[in-house]
């Protein structure tokens, strides 16, 4: 993941976080708590979305985005388990329907 998608990242994590972005969080005793969980959610991100980035990459020639697909899937759902945010949970939502969408395209 490039500086500036990580930042894009770590971006959407914050304003979803703040937006509410889903169920409700357990609140957390300060503002340090919730920075940690963050962080932990952008670390645990970035193996999947590097996964389903692959997908998208390889969308125009199905044979590739078939074969990277199976590896994604399976790196959305080790982070699942791990995800600590509301944010979190959205973006590997968001994870699934891109490579949902790649699927649609290479039945």
């Amino acid at each position: 993941m490039s500086v500036s998608a990580g930042a894009l990242a770590i971006g959407c994590l914050v304003a979803l976080t703040a937006c509410g972005g889903g169920a409700p969080e357990p609140k957390a005793d300060d503002l340090g708590e919730q920075a940690a969980r963050i962080g932990n959610d952008t670390e645990v991100l970035q193996d999947a979305q590097q996964a389903v980035n692959e997908v998208v990459r390889n969308a125009p020639d199905c044979q590739a985005a078939k074969a990277s697909m199976a590896e994604a899937n399976a790196k959305i759902e080790d982070a699942a388990a791990r995800v600590q945010t509301a944010a979190g949970r959205t973006t590997l939502d968001a994870m699934r329907k891109q490579v949902a969408r790649v699927a649609e395209l290479c039945p």
